[in-house]
């Protein structure tokens, strides 16, 4: 901490920072890797993830970037990395990577985070939407509520409300042995060695992590045609098909690979019986490994529940590496729910700037309640469900 960012109220403070707003995030490289190393708690925060997604996903999805630098006494001490989106006659802010980004938080100095009067945040947002220009609404969704050493100021906003889905995590131990124990350890283990016993016939299984570019790129295509498959077979529209998104993920492999020794993406895999049978993709910066994607085959072996055996051996590995938390993306699937015992609480804070924002911001929040209502009811989460899968099966029939 700097000593004249000790010099008055917080409120004050807020009111003074200089505010720059950049199209690319080499622009401020330097000054974001610097600001990560010191304060940086994930891999979405990260300058390769951003710089990533602002070269593929963001032009094609026809996302205007806006990269808010926020600096006191000409000091880097905040980004908040934004893109404009069109939806209908909205101009919404959001934070880049859309529904990709499983936790969406400015990168924020320890000293800038802390909860701070509402009034404050809000007068900063209007510098921020000057600065910007032509917005309507800030939607800053995903936010971390329960973070005590990262939770940034935006999540504990009078008006922040909770997100549609919270983010499970795992605190890992070195000794793998002892966190299985005290994880229904017998229970893990009995069907660990069925499984083994299961795959012997066949000459086992292996977990296999993606050693190069190359061997990443097709391990890649190889979740592609799987994760498709699965959204079919579920009626659900196929997010990795969006523009952008699969040169997304590939130019974090490109990254990966480029020599630098990052982790913005690896990829592991159940590998028997000559074939992939369950991919995990992931990141890890900070001693924390996020999941991106995880997809299964849909063939005889799924019996054996090799997307489990992924997520069991994932997770042993990540002991041996000295990874200090896991999770595995928003949602709170089954095969998730076994392992990842805390929740990790996500708000989401829409801020309208114009009228048209304010009609919008009660549009989505009545969206979000509608959803919430229906995730937390079972009976209609089920029926949603399999009118869905109905939906899928018929349209598979017509096609063919």
């Amino acid at each position: 901490m700097t000593e004249s960012s000790r010099v008055g109220d917080p409120a004050t403070r807020l009111d003074q920072l200089a505010i720059s707003v950049h199209a690319q995030a080499r622009d401020i490289e330097a000054e974001w890797r610097a600001l990560f190393e010191s304060a940086g708690s994930n891999v979405y925060q990260s300058f390769e993830w951003t710089d990533c997604w602002l070269t593929t996903a963001a032009p094609a999805l026809g996302v205007r970037p806006a990269v808010v630098a926020l600096r006191w006494e000409g000091q880097l001490v905040m980004l908040i990395p934004l893109g404009i989106e069109r939806i209908g006659p909205l101009r919404v802010a959001r934070y880049l990577g859309g529904e990709h980004a499983n936790i969406r938080m400015p990168l924020a100095a320890a000293d800038w985070r802390s909860p701070i009067d509402d009034a404050a945040t809000d007068r900063l947002l209007a510098r921020v939407a000057a600065a910007l220009g032509g917005v309507d609404l800030f939607d800053f969704d995903a936010l971390p509520a329960d973070q005590p050493e990262t939770t940034h100021f935006l999540a504990s906003h009078r008006a922040a409300r909770p997100a549609r889905c919270n983010v499970g995590t795992l605190p890992l131990e070195a000794d793998f042995a002892a966190l299985l124990a005290a994880h229904r350890g017998a229970k893990k283990s009995k069907k660990h060695r069925w499984q083994k016993n299961a795959l012997a016939p066949v000459g086992g299984y292996r977990l296999r992590r993606a050693q190069t570019g190359a061997e990443a790129a097709a391990m890649f295509d190889t979740f592609l045609g799987e994760k498709a498959a699965w959204f079919r077979r579920m009626g659900i529209a196929d997010s990795f098909a969006e523009p952008g998104i699969a040169p997304f993920f590939r130019a974090l492999i490109a990254r990966r690979w480029a020599g630098d020794e990052n982790t913005v993406i690896d990829i592991d895999a159940i590998e028997f019986d000559g074939g992939l049978h369950a991919i995990l993709g992931s990141g890890t910066a900070m001693g924390r490994q996020s999941g991106y994607f995880l997809a299964v085959a849909d063939d005889e072996w799924r019996r054996i529940s090799p997307g489990e055996l992924l997520i069991h051996d994932v997770i042993a590995a990540a002991c041996a590496r000295g990874t200090r938390l896991i999770d595995l993306g928003r949602g709170e699937e089954r095969y998730k729910a076994s392992w990842l015992d805390r929740t990790e609480t996500h708000v989401r804070l829409l801020r309208p700037v114009t009228l048209v924002g304010r009609i919008g911001a009660l549009a989505l929040r009545a969206r979000d309640a509608a959803e919430r209502r229906v995730r937390n009811d079972e009976r209609l989460w089920r029926l949603v469900m399999r009118l869905r899968r109905s939906r899928a099966e018929g349209q598979a029939a017509s096609d063919s």
